[in-house]
């Protein structure tokens, strides 16, 4: 391990004040070095010892001798070699570790070297680079086994940040160049038949979107390979073949594998052998427990099981705090526990309650209607919002924070710009990459996208508690976002009307509830960018069902309503609550009707409650008795 170097005192490296070495110390020196390149760590302190009970106020024989007992641990002696190396920099008057203190003096080199390994294994990546970039630019090294050692980690480091040549290419999605520098990485003598060769170029296939080539490029490599210092190959092997079972849709054998990975993790972490001093530098990040359970999380949620998936993203959360996607992934939690799809109303235990039962007899029999779909389950709880549980009080506070991860959004900065002009104020550029870990950093395009999923999910949960000023205002802002999907202008639209009505303004929520207009187009779930032949969508195309089939390939999770005429009857069903609540109970019947035979049996408890309504209101005494009796003849008499 080449993460510290020993350096001999010599008489042309001396620090200011203190005397230059004697003969019989020169020679304690260059034995020192001989014992610790030969690997005798005990004997190399014991020489260094010496050297310092003559010299111990030379900050490089302090140094040099923290460095050898460092080795001697079996470097396990972190924070004692944290603690000489903060001594050193005392001593040569340096208060931290900030290069812009010294970048003159070469004898810092090394200081700023190590503090960077430290730094590197320990992955607190960016502030290794701090100290590299910011020390060696100015400064050259003393020799050149540091000259090289220092670029070699800074290539690392570059790699870890996602700032390298072919890493860079694949964030940006550019295939070709990223193929090009792969063919020459192939090509390269020694790299060729390396696993980092063969793992990134079954990446390369990940980001093409052929799945099952990448599956196949990785199940030929071994999945038992002895792990390399810091790294798990058998972890890697794991998780790359879930990510690819997420996007094949085989979420549950998806989970299998990174349960498989979480296995090798705790294993490999087992192995690490902690002395007294405690663990070896270069393990220290050898875990990967929490960018498996960032995975486990998100591949549970698409299993549907929302409370074991929230279990495992509120673990990452505690590392990832600054990835708006996780916060959303949360509140996704949260909403699916609650309502698991569009399609639960329809379920015969919820239609079953719209009759809760009935008292008395004959004339005087009396029908007990149940209290409506919105009381299953406690919206509100008695935790405090800020308390994680599968609480949509918890959601809004994670869409919260999730919002506001987000740069601004650019409509924002175009209307104070317009605003401005006359002051000549131009609004800030946006940053070219948002931070997302443990994933790459989102592009400004994510961002856009991750903005609609999260201003719906927020309109949603306002109307569920009961907020529908809040919701109205979420509603505005997603539907005038240019990247909407066709799915969330459709919930858009929707919600927006549901807002309006609970503000007593039907007339305007009626204006947003248009089902004579939805095409294919409307409930399209994948990001604008997908790309599609616009007369192959066309509601009157022979294509269409074949079109949705290709695109909800493309989904990552099934989408209800899934077709058009559910979409249509969804729509028809809230047009005839908003025409019910102004009292035009004329138009409501009618779309009510055009909304059940749309939607087909089973109706969802919904619509049975307005017929109900509708019927008793207009005084259809009978037609309402008969929808009674046919679909609810187990709780009274048929007669």
């Amino acid at each position: 391990m080449a993460s510290e170097r020993q350096e001999v005192v010599s008489s042309d490296l001396t620090t200011s004040g203190i005397p230059p070495p004697t003969d019989q110390q020169k020679e304690l020196a260059i034995q020192a070095m001989q014992e610790f390149e030969k690997g005798q760590f005990t004997p190399c302190v014991n020489t260094m010892t010496k050297l310092g009970n003559q010299r111990g106020n030379d900050p490089k024989v302090l140094h040099n001798k923290a460095v050898a007992s460092f080795y001697q641990s079996g470097a396990c002696a972190v924070e004692d070699l944290k603690a000489a190396l903060q001594t050193v920099c005392q001593m040569v008057s340096l208060t931290t570790y900030d290069p812009s203190d010294g970048v003159e003096d070469v004898d810092n080199a090394v200081l700023y070297y190590n503090q960077a390994v430290l730094n590197y294994h320990m992955r607190q990546y960016r502030a290794a680079l701090h100290i590299l970039e910011k020390g060696f630019h100015y400064i050259e090294p003393p020799d050149e086994l540091l000259a090289q050692n220092v670029l070699l980690l800074w290539v690392e480091l570059y790699l870890c940040v996602c700032q390298y040549k072919t890493r860079c290419l694949a964030m940006k999605k550019s295939m070709k160049s990223c193929k090009r520098e792969i063919k020459t990485l192939v090509n390269t003598p020694g790299l060729a038949a390396g696993p980092t060769v063969q793992y990134l170029r079954a990446y390369f296939e990940y980001l093409r979107s052929s799945f099952r080539k990448a599956q196949k490029m990785l199940t030929s490599l071994p999945s038992t390979a002895s792990c390399s210092p810091g790294e798990s190959l058998p972890v890697m092997y794991y998780n790359n073949l879930g990510c690819i079972h997420y996007h094949l849709h085989k979420h549950h054998t998806g989970a299998l594998y990174f349960r498989r990975a979480m296995m090798e993790n705790e294993k490999i972490v087992k192995e690490v052998k902690s002395s007294q001093k405690g663990k070896p530098l270069h393990t220290l990040g050898v875990s990967r427990y929490y960018e498996l359970m960032y995975n486990m999380g998100l591949q549970l949620l698409h299993c549907g099981k929302s409370s074991a998936a929230f279990d495992c993203l509120i673990q990452a959360v505690q590392v990832y705090q600054v990835n708006p996607r996780l916060w959303l992934r949360l509140a996704e939690c949260c909403i699916m526990h609650n309502r698991e799809n569009n399609d639960d109303d329809a379920k015969l235990e919820k239609r079953l309650r719209v009759i809760e039962g009935s008292v008395g007899s004959g004339i005087h029999r009396k029908i007990i209607l149940g209290p409506g779909t919105g009381q299953d389950k406690a919206l509100t709880s008695t935790n405090p919002p800020a308390l994680p549980s599968l609480q949509l009080e918890f959601a809004a506070l994670c869409l919260r924070n999730a919002v506001l991860l987000l740069p601004d959004d650019p409509l924002d900065s175009e209307t104070s710009s317009t605003d401005d002009s006359s002051d000549g104020n131009k609004p800030n550029p946006e940053p070219v990459l948002v931070p997302a870990p443990p994933a790459n950093p989102m592009r400004m395009v994510e961002v856009a996208n991750l903005r609609c999923s999260i201003l719906a999910a927020s309109a949603y949960v306002a109307l569920c508690l009961n907020d529908p000023l809040l919701a109205l205002q979420h509603a505005e802002n997603l539907l005038r976002q240019p990247r909407l999907s066709g799915a969330q202008r459709y919930v858009g639209n929707m919600y927006m009307a549901e807002a309006l009505v609970a503000l007593d303004r039907v007339a305007d929520a009626i204006s947003h509830l248009s089902p004579d207009t939805l095409t294919t187009a409307d409930i399209i779930t994948v990001p604008p960018e997908v790309k599609a032949d616009p007369e192959k969508i066309d509601k009157n195309d022979k294509g269409e069902k074949e079109v949705m089939e290709n695109l909800e390939d493309k989904a990552p999770y099934p989408w209800i309503p899934r077709d058009l005429q559910k979409a249509k009857a969804l729509m028809q069903h809230n047009l005839a609550v908003a025409h019910a609540v102004r009292g035009e109970y004329d138009k409501a019947n009618k779309y009510l009707s055009e909304g059940s035979t749309n939607n087909g049996a089973p109706l969802p408890a919904q619509m049975y409650y307005l017929k109900l309504y509708l019927d008793l209101m207009e005084g259809r005494r009978q037609m309402a008795q008969s929808v009674i009796k046919e679909h609810f003849g187990h709780v009274t008499p048929n007669r």
